[in-house]
């Protein structure tokens, strides 16, 4: 098969994306300079910017609370991105996979999973104890448990005072308010773990990347970014 033949067959990618603007900037940026490299054409993507309101993001960010009132614009965003052409869809935000299986119900596209995707990883690299670093919402409704758990991974999560902070963290990315005292912090805990893996499991912390000399970081806005992109190129 010619290379012109394999571009035509590079399938259409929809985002549902804002979750924040930043770190779907960042998602589309990575998805594009790889599909160019590897196909010597630029990629079909198709975004939909969830228009949550602000009040209810910091809700789910900070408070872990009224997850649900976040949902209605999830599934309009999944339908809108089928109806315009996309063949799969991904959501680079850990938080909302709260709602994957709804979402997957609402269309008749595949939906790649954050959390699936990372879970492979990291049973292909037999890693077998992990930190998670997420919103309190993905604490709360253990949202890596099943999946890490079924491949024998323990999770160690920060203590009350720890995950506080990580809620103003994660608050301040998406709302483009970081500053170096963040980037400090979460180094900060990162180190505290006392474990030689990480997972960042809220994309908008590849923003500050930390890197830490003792840990291993498991970005999945990478990890995702890179699914996406094997699953372009089928």
């Amino acid at each position: 098969m010619v290379k012109g033949e394999k571009m035509k067959k590079m399938k259409t990618l929809g985002i549902i994306g804002g979750l924040g603007p930043k770190t779907t900037a960042r998602f589309y940026m990575e998805v594009v300079f790889a599909c160019s490299k590897i196909s010597g054409k630029r990629p079909q993507i198709l975004i939909s910017n969830v228009a949550v309101p602000l009040k209810i993001e910091s809700e789910i960010i900070k408070e872990a609370k009224n997850e649900n009132n976040i949902l209605p614009f999830l599934i309009n965003a999944a339908k809108q991105l089928e109806k315009g052409g996309a063949d799969f869809i991904v959501i680079p935000c850990n938080t909302v996979h709260i709602f994957i299986e709804k979402i997957r119900q609402s269309v008749n596209i595949p939906v790649l999973s954050i959390i699936e995707e990372t879970s492979n990883i990291l049973r292909k690299e037999k890693i077998k104890e992990v930190g998670l670093l997420a919103t309190t919402a993905t604490i709360k409704n253990k949202l890596f448990d099943e999946n890490l758990k079924q491949n024998g991974i323990n999770i160690k999560t920060p203590d009350n005072l720890n995950q506080l902070k990580m809620g103003t963290i994660i608050n301040h990315l998406v709302n483009n308010k970081h500053n170096k005292k963040d980037k400090k912090e979460l180094l900060k805990i990162i180190n505290e773990f006392k474990v030689k893996s990480v997972i960042l499991a809220c994309t908008d912390l590849q923003i500050l990347n930390s890197k830490s000399n003792r840990v291993k970081i498991f970005d999945t806005m990478h990890i995702l970014a890179k699914a996406a992109i094997r699953e372009q190129l089928k």
